[in-house]
């Protein structure tokens, strides 16, 4: 069975195509629930988070997303130090996960598939790209996040266009129609 990384900037669409190729009976892997779960459950991992941010770092047993975020994105080496936490944990669940799966191909949703160095482990990598402006619109509408805190993510990240240079399949997410069409391709194609 092959795996098929799905990547892009935060805003893009990733998730809207993870749940379409769900829709289509793809088995699709999220990474940052992954991440999340791992971060809420893992006592090593909340240790060591508590270690690397303070207290402030989980709210009522639950991490503090709010808080991390802040925290990660104005300083990259605690952002570095965080997904070399995370990442391989991450990775160890995939690949659980992994192995129970059935079908042709299945689907792993994650933002920094090339920033984390883990391309190598895909057959295929599908980029999802955007136009800025409406990333920016999406999130300020949806996560009520400020243009400098979209900057400060959008830094972290590889541009969409290096993504999708790197990437087996490049696809424009403008409208949802237009989405569809060029995941039904795609999917044609890996099966």
């Amino acid at each position: 069975m092959r795996k098929v990384g799905l990547t892009g900037i935060i805003g893009s669409g990733k998730t809207t195509a993870a749940k379409y190729f769900k829709k289509l009976g793809i088995p699709v892997f999220i990474a940052d629930e992954s991440a999340k779960k791992i971060m809420n459950s893992n006592s090593s991992v909340k240790s060591a988070l508590i270690d690397m941010l303070g207290r402030s770092a989980y709210e009522n047993q639950e991490i503090n997303k709010e808080y991390i975020s802040d925290k990660i994105f104005n300083d990259h080496e605690l952002l570095t130090s965080l997904n070399n936490l995370i990442h391989p944990e991450v990775q160890k669940d995939f690949d659980t996960w992994f192995k129970k799966q059935k079908g042709s191909y299945v689907v792993y949703e994650a933002a920094l598939i090339f920033e984390n160095g883990s391309e190598s482990l895909f057959d295929k990598i599908i980029c999802v790209k955007t136009p800025m402006e409406l990333i920016n619109i999406r999130l300020m509408k949806r996560r009520n996040y400020s243009k400098q805190k979209i900057d400060k993510i959008l830094d972290s990240q590889l541009s969409q266009e290096l993504k999708c240079s790197k990437s087996d399949y490049c696809i424009d997410n403008i409208t949802k129609d237009q989405l569809i069409s060029q995941i039904n391709k795609i999917h044609s194609n890996l099966l």
